[in-house]
């Protein structure tokens, strides 16, 4: 090739390269914008929601005054009811068939639930399970949900954290939806005391966490989810606190289950656990030998790797596919050993039933025990013989057990006259989880040695 080629070819190459470099600079990439924050938070954002309270307030339109001078002493006042909505906190939507995890803080004292999706769609939600001493409650939405309509949150794994990493808060501080912060992982297991409860296991972040911001997510780089912002430091900045995954896991798994959303039964007792396996699957200590599982072939101490075609490689893959099944519906499971077990989900008796949503056993009063409480012999109602203990998660019942104890006696549920055990569970299938139930009972006041009536208010 002669000189001249050689030439000509080394200018046109300089050309090409002169106009790379040039358009790059008049034109910068869009990946040094798009960074890992900015993708973690677009693929987050949909499936976070904040929580507002509706309420009804008295408005006037300014003309009171002139009104009532002329017309106050005729007429009534002219004020109307509008609604007035109020911004709580955050939430994180659980699975796309209309859970939401938020703090119970967030939602203890609202009466009317609704949560805004980040397309500005509003849907009215309830409270079906909540912890206190945790601060956690499990939402969901109430009327029709069309299936995949919500997005669901990714889970980071519990022991995946890294002191230092960049982490991001999402929420609805001050009623500003869907507002992002940034910061980075401050400290792990820290120790923090709120309202009686201590815990040594949770996380800290400079990332901003402000009124509203409780209940929504503290995530990674990977968009997912690693926490549950719950407070800030008081009279502190750029001091957060959030609830790690690994007690927010915990919490769902003990709620997502058929029996908590149904009347069906797996086959657990009351004080059942759950465990990792050695091969990345759950074993489930408490299944009852004459339940549904186990006279499937299900035993304590069996990992379970599969469920209805779906790797379980964690408690909450378990709880996110079976959480709905209901009574007639077969589950399907795996286990490490390659054995192959088909559940069929039964309806629970009445006794499993009273004790799921009330914790107690009830027996109808006979003659024989009216006379030994001394009671009319032909008295109607519910003794209760036993009240089952609180199990970690199950604090839903702690108000009404400072006030019934065994020996009390029921005799209504609501509107409902109870005298039989199946009159109580047969009206307790008609209500749903999360419903709120009013029992009248008469209570044995020892100080006065007379039973005295007394009302008591609770969540099935």
């Amino acid at each position: 090739m002669s000189f001249s080629k050689y030439l000509y070819v080394f200018l046109l190459v300089f050309s090409v390269l002169s106009y790379v470099v040039t358009v790059a600079e008049e034109e910068p990439s869009q990946d040094v914008r798009n960074t890992h924050v900015v993708r973690a938070v677009s693929n987050s954002l949909p499936w976070v929601v904040s929580i507002d309270t509706e309420s009804l307030v008295k408005v006037n339109d300014g003309y009171d005054e002139l009104y009532h001078e002329f017309f106050g002493r005729i007429l009534r006042p002219r004020q109307k009811i509008v609604r007035n909505t109020e911004p709580l906190g955050s939430g994180i939507i659980v699975n796309e068939a209309g859970l939401v995890l938020t703090n119970l803080h967030v939602v203890r004292r609202a009466t009317k639930l609704e949560i805004s999706l980040l397309d500005g769609t509003r849907l009215g939600v309830s409270v079906v399970g909540f912890d206190e001493p945790n601060d956690l409650a499990l939402l969901r939405v109430t009327g029709e949900l069309s299936k995949g309509k919500l997005n669901a949150a990714t889970f980071g794994k519990p022991d995946d954290l890294l002191l230092g990493e960049t982490v991001i808060t999402i929420g609805n501080p001050f009623g500003l939806e869907h507002s992002v912060s940034q910061g980075v992982l401050s400290a792990i297991n820290r120790n923090y005391s709120d309202d009686g409860s201590s815990f040594g296991d949770i996380l800290q972040t400079d990332a901003a966490i402000n009124p509203g911001n409780s209940g929504g997510p503290l995530i990674n780089l990977k968009g997912e989810l690693i926490g549950i912002n719950q407070a800030m430091r008081r009279g502190a900045s750029g001091i957060g606190f959030a609830i790690p995954v690994k007690r927010v896991e915990d919490f769902l798994a003990y709620w997502l289950l058929p029996s908590r959303f149904s009347n069906s039964q797996f086959g657990l007792s009351d004080s059942f656990e759950i465990s990792r396996g050695e091969h990345n699957g759950i074993v489930f200590r408490g299944i009852l030998p004459d339940g549904p599982a186990g006279r499937a072939g299900l035993r304590d101490g069996d990992e379970i790797v599969q469920v209805n075609g779906v790797k379980v490689m964690r408690l909450l893959d378990f709880g996110r596919t079976v959480w709905n099944m209901k009574a007639g519906e077969k589950m399907s499971v795996v286990l490490a050993s390659g054995k192959e077990v088909t559940i069929l989900l039964e309806e629970m008796t009445d006794e499993i039933l009273m004790l799921k949503r009330l914790g107690i056993r009830v027996q109808g009063l006979t003659k024989e025990l009216c006379e030994a409480m001394n009671l009319e012999k032909d008295s109607k109602g519910l003794v209760i013989t036993e009240i089952h203990e609180e199990t970690a998660y199950a604090n839903q019942q702690s108000e009404w057990r400072k006030n019934l104890k065994r020996g009390d006696i029921i005799v209504q549920i609501d509107d409902k006259r109870v005298s039989s055990e199946k009159e109580l569970a047969d009206y307790l299938r008609t209500r749903s989880i999360g419903d709120l139930v009013i029992i009248r009972a008469f209570i044995y006041d020892y100080d006065y040695e007379q039973y005295r009536p007394v009302k008591v208010r609770l969540k099935i």
